[in-house]
């Protein structure tokens, strides 16, 4: 008798686990990007998946959506190379309009089946149907237009279309500031999402623009002088899809700069480029970098394999350090000489970039540079959606004060 209540209690036992097993329910989500492994009890065994890369590389970028019974935790495992950041996963209860990290205190290391692995309790909480969670906080369209619906219909501000992409998809343009070309002194051209996963950048590009349009010294500056032109999505199908982008095969949107691109949003831009010629002062490509380590734990300056663009993004470095003003600390060292760590000459064997097209293409311009910003954490401050976007005031800040430096006004008319 006592054996049978024994394998009754293991029955249950079992098939209690394998109901909460079945009513834990993991996919991609919008804008989501994940390969499940496999689910037993409360433990699911997940990995980024590495659609459309390149053979051989890995990227970290992942993101799902958890379904489960309110307030039951589920074990999310990683092997084999670690995709969690500095500051652990982020998560949103809202449908990933706004996130949160969860810390990185909240990771665990281990070894599984003799790989190493990292793992995370995930819940979805009381009065909740579900959790996003993801490698950093998404900003996809539908963050851009909510940004717009924002705006006043007086604003310095027009959304135009630079182009479709492969699927479809509007690939936004928009114009900011000086509006009147005649008045304009100068174009800036502001881009982000080259790579799409790197959606802190896009962050930043939403605060430049934020301080471009604002009803203070800084703003006027902008719209009594200097035009932007932004594409915030430079790989629009794949900020959409959930792709990481970075190493995309045969190469990704940001080695495309070539004689004959293969995406229509990089053809696009350069067409519109050689439209403007020397209408353009400055080009400022935002970018995200690895997950952690040295440069990768602070927002830098890409230097190019040029003296006196050097020397003009080295200017620029200087009046940001000094202007800045919010919690994303910039030092006037932070730019990555050519020929350092991962910034030599083999890492654009596959095609130009945005920066080096642009040196070339606006050999006048006062600036042309990339900028790598943190997806975590920049210096001990954590990076999230207002830290980023106030960084990317400060960029905007800098770079109206650097171009009134160097560009001087025409005297006007008596």
């Amino acid at each position: 008798m006592r054996a049978l209540i024994r394998f009754l209690g293991i029955l249950l036992a079992l098939m209690a686990a394998t109901g909460r097993a079945s009513e834990i329910q993991i996919d991609t989500g919008p804008g989501g990007n994940i390969t499940v492994q496999r689910i037993v009890d409360q433990t699911a065994w997940v990995a980024p998946d590495q659609r459309d890369i390149q053979a051989g590389q890995w990227w970290f970028y992942w993101s799902f959506r958890l379904r489960a019974p309110a307030e039951t935790p589920v074990k999310i495992v990683f092997t084999g190379q670690n995709p969690l950041g500095v500051r652990g996963p982020a998560y949103s209860l809202d449908g990933g309009a706004t996130w949160q990290w969860l810390g990185g205190d909240k990771v665990e290391s281990f070894r599984h089946e003799d790989q190493p692995a990292w793992s995370f309790e995930a819940c979805v909480p009381q009065a909740a149907s579900e959790v996003l969670y993801a490698f950093c906080p998404h900003y996809r369209a539908a963050h851009l237009h909510a940004w717009l619906e924002q705006q006043t219909p007086a604003s310095p501000l027009e959304v135009g279309e630079l182009c479709r992409s492969r699927q479809g998809r509007v690939v936004e343009l928009i114009r900011a500031g000086c509006l009147d070309q005649a008045r304009a002194r100068g174009t800036v051209l502001l881009t982000s999402r080259s790579h799409a996963c790197e959606a802190m950048a896009t962050y930043a590009l939403e605060g430049f623009l934020s301080a471009v349009l604002a009803d203070d010294a800084c703003g006027r500056q902008w719209q009594q002088n200097w035009e932007v032109l932004a594409v915030p999505f430079l790989d629009k199908d794949g900020v959409e899809n959930g792709d990481s982008g970075k190493n995309r095969a045969p190469h990704d949107h940001n080695r495309d700069y070539n004689e004959q691109p293969l995406y229509p949003e990089i053809a696009a831009l350069m067409k519109r480029g050689a439209a403007l010629q020397d209408r353009i002062v400055a080009v400022l490509d935002l970018h995200c970098p690895w997950i952690r380590g040295e440069w990768n734990d602070r927002a830098y300056f890409v230097g190019p394999n040029h003296a006196e663009f050097w020397n003009k993004q080295r200017r620029y470095a200087a009046i940001l350090a000094r202007a800045q003003t919010g919690p994303l600390r910039f030092r006037e060292e932070d730019c990555l000489p050519f020929g350092t760590a991962w910034n030599t000459g083999s890492n654009w064997q596959q095609g130009k970039s945005c920066a080096d097209w642009a040196r070339e293409a606006f050999p006048r311009a006062e600036l042309v540079t990339s900028l790598e910003l943190p997806y975590a954490d920049a210096l001990g401050a954590e990076v999230n959606a207002d830290s980023a976007r106030a960084f990317g005031r400060d960029l905007a800040r800098a770079l109206v004060e650097m171009l009134d430096q160097q560009r001087i006004a025409p005297l006007e008319e008596p």
